[in-house]
């Protein structure tokens, strides 16, 4: 402290009268205020870092030069050791923005016009600071390579997922590592990469503006790290919605001083933000694990929500790595905690995390929960010999079925080694028929518990089926109700056969809803507003629809926005409905009803047995869960009816496509030639469709841009797509002005019928 209080002397003449030690966070530099006997103040900095110290003094010069808004550097002591710049104040952003994280992202006016205006002065720092820069002077290197990268890489491997125990394939992990340095350094930029640019290393003057420190572990590179290290901050919690629209005010700001591609910039932000939350993991893990600071161990539950939400979006393009890090979010100790909430029915269900559950999660595609959340079904097989499966969920053990009244095919020397779910086991359980018996009564009770459940909006739901040994009956048992009720309802089900050792889920039912469209038949309401807000019967018709999903047992719904997105995506924050919501972002080029598939494809790969495709015009009383299991296990299934239009797909008389037609035209397409249109059956579709992943294969030919019933059309030759006639099927699209009043009426109709 005396060198320090020497080097404050030498440079302003003054006594020291007072100094004030500084709170740090992560870093191992030491600052004081230093205030001297004219009452002026400064800061003084103690580092173990020689580089790193003159790192920083070099870089808040040249920076200063500049005009750029950094801490003067007053004086450097001769070891390298100490500096002394000026004092910026003691409010930085972070605290600042204190209220909006403590309220689980709620950030208000004021502290969102903080937000603004600092990224928006980020790429001057960027770009205007890259300008006469000797990068040669940075600490430790001069530009982001490969090599530190790995390093990066690495120090997430060791210090945090080694950490947690996890199993790897070491090699296969350390190729993914290659790959992705290899992918980050490409990403074309020669700014000046703050690195760490956070809240923390913002602070604001008396009018809010804001100026930068800690930038001496800065180098050239990307300038996409800095905006993931910035909106990605784990403790920060911001809304995906902010995020956005930060993004938004960053590159506005950007083209002052460049081109802007956005789309390229955009496909490296999202590696970018990959690549920051696993260092910040591994910093998390040394800092908190094994320096055990409480800063650190806080940001880790917030940080795994990130890595969560960006895995379940698609932002991890290296398969093995995107399998550890799902294993890894998997983990008990990284899953929300759970809090009780009392409802209004006296019942007691589950909530999450603020962060988690917080109603502002948005836009590009986000996931968010109300307070009930969707239903999640557990299914066991057990030995009653080792007791019953404990519930974990805190709501009970649910049912619990004995098999030991059926059949028993681990009595013969065939089966011994089997269990219920190889095929001879299966056979002979299905002949002898005691089982199905059996089921049949378990299916008409767990049916109605379920649907009971899902109308109460509970959320878990258990079911145990033992026998002698937890390997024959229970085992059939406990698989056969699990993909009865996961293909009923639509839930997700977790399947455990414990005695196994077998675990498997299911996944929620998941629909893709088409809203993305300009809606030019419904102007002038369509001018200030999308279409899937125009009001119906008192709701907009996206409420209708998601009313309609829920109701069906989707949880999952992934919704594709581009014509006044904004709105879109407000309303559904505004709207919690007991479903993960997931936005396709179209804004930039609104890419017809293939393109969107396409485009949301890394949202619905994971949908097993395949996705509904609904447009959010369409009203009707189809039976979506009796339209979902025809569809299951074939590549496309297509709600068509008999009604009068000029234009029709064409079936075979086994429903299968095989062409379309215009009846006043004459024009007739089709993969098979010389089609005549006169022998095959003539059906409209009905703007709701069932597809399987594994038509994805067939996308990479097709542009950006393309209609789904030309894709249909091309791969009916290849892939069977079918056709679905639900007898009674009443339908209205809402397309047009003078169709408002008519659909109005028709909801009520239909609300009547399914009263009745």
């Amino acid at each position: 402290m005396e060198a320090l209080k020497q080097l404050y002397k030498g440079a302003t003449g003054l006594d020291v009268l007072d100094v004030e030690a500084i709170p740090g966070a992560g870093s191992n530099r030491k600052y004081y205020r230093m205030k001297g006997t004219d009452g002026s103040t400064l800061i003084g900095a103690v580092g173990t870092s020689r580089d790193e110290n003159h790192a920083f003094c070099y870089l808040a010069k040249h920076f200063a030069e500049a005009g750029l808004p950094v801490p003067q550097i007053v004086a450097e002591s001769a070891d390298g050791l100490r500096y002394l710049q000026s004092d910026l104040g003691n409010v930085s952003l972070f605290e600042a923005l204190k209220g909006g994280r403590e309220a689980g992202g709620r950030y208000n006016a004021h502290e969102r016009d903080l937000l603004r205006r600092t990224i928006a002065a980020l790429p001057a720092m960027q770009i205007r600071g890259a300008l006469g820069l000797d990068f040669s002077q940075c600490y430790p290197q001069e530009a982001l390579d490969e090599t530190n990268v790995l390093f990066d890489l690495n120090y997430f491997k060791y210090c945090f997922l080694k950490a947690t125990g996890l199993d790897f394939h070491e090699l296969k992990l350390e190729a993914s590592f290659q790959l992705m340095a290899r992918d980050i350094v490409s990403i074309p930029g020669g700014a000046f990469m703050y690195r760490d640019f956070q809240a923390r290393n913002v602070m604001l003057d008396a009018q809010g503006n804001p100026f930068f420190i800690d930038f001496q572990g800065g180098r050239r590179g990307p300038v996409q790290y800095d905006v993931a290290s910035f909106l990605w901050q784990a403790s920060a919690r911001y809304p995906k919605a902010l995020r956005e629209e930060l993004i938004k005010v960053y590159l506005q700001s950007l083209k002052q001083y460049q081109e802007v591609n956005s789309k390229q910039f955009r496909q490296g932000l999202q590696l970018c933000v990959l690549f920051r939350l696993l260092q910040v993991l591994g910093a998390y893990g040394f800092r908190g694990y094994f320096e055990r600071k409480k800063h650190f161990l806080e940001s880790i539950p917030p940080a795994m929500e990130s890595l969560r939400d960006l895995l379940a979006e698609g932002g991890c393009p290296y398969p093995y790595l995107h399998e550890v890090l799902h294993a890894l979010v998997s983990m008990p100790q990284f899953q929300p905690e759970q809090k009780p909430v009392e409802r209004a029915d006296g019942y007691k269900t589950t909530a999450l995390n603020p962060y988690q559950a917080h109603p502002e999660d948005g836009p590009a595609t986000f996931s968010r929960y109300d307070a009930q959340g969707p239903l999640v079904v557990r299914v066991f097989s057990f030995s009653y010999r080792k007791g019953i499966p404990e519930d974990t969920s805190g709501n009970g053990g649910g049912y619990v079925f004995d098999c030991r009244s059926t059949h028993n095919p681990g009595r013969y020397e065939p089966y011994k080694q089997l269990t219920g779910l190889d095929e001879p086991v299966i056979r002979f359980l299905e002949d002898d028929g005691e089982i199905l018996t059996f089921l049949d009564s378990v299916y008409k009770l767990a049916d109605a518990h379920v649907r009971r459940y899902l109308q109460r909006g509970f959320t878990s739901l258990m079911f145990s089926f033992g026998c002698t040994g937890g390997q024959h009956r229970s085992v059939y048992s406990a698989q056969h109700l699990a993909e009865h009720i996961h293909r009923k309802f639509g839930v997700e089900v977790h399947i455990c056969h414990r005695e196994q050792g077998i675990e498997s889920v299911l996944a929620p039912a998941r629909c893709m809803v088409f809203a993305a469209g300009l809606g030019t038949r419904l102007k002038p309401l369509t001018d200030t507003m999308p279409k899937a807000l125009v009001p119906v019967a008192g709701k907009p018709l996206l409420e209708h629809l998601l009313q309609k999903l829920k109701g069906s047992g989707f949880s999952d719904v992934v919704i594709n926005v581009h014509h006044f997105a904004d709105m879109i995506e407000d309303w559904c924050q505004q709207h919690p409905m007991q479903m993960r919501i997931m936005f396709s972002d179209e804004r930039e080029k609104l890419l017809e009803t293939g393109g969107g598939v396409k485009h949301a494809a890394p949202l619905l790969r994971d949908a097993q047995d395949g996705f509904l495709i609904h447009n959010v015009d369409i009203l009707s009383n189809v039976d979506l869960r009796a339209f979902v299991e025809a569809g299951q296990g074939r590549a496309a299934t297509l709600l068509v009816s008999s009604r009068q239009t000029q234009r029709y797909l064409l079936f075979d008389d086994d429903m299968r496509l095989v062409g379309w037609t215009n009846v006043a035209t004459g024009e007739v397409r089709s993969p098979y030639p010389n089609l005549n249109p006169k022998l095959y059956h003539k059906y409209a579709f009905a703007g709701v469709h069932y597809m399987n992943p594994r038509l994805f294969s067939y996308f990479s030919k097709f542009p950006d841009k393309f209609g789904i019933i030309d894709f249909y059309l091309d791969v009916c030759n290849k892939e069977p797509i079918y056709g679905y006639v639900q007898p009674g099927l009443r339908l209205m699209d809402v397309g047009k002005l003078d169709t408002l009043s008519e659909a109005e009426a028709f909801v009520r109709e239909i609300k009547q019928e399914g009263a009745s």
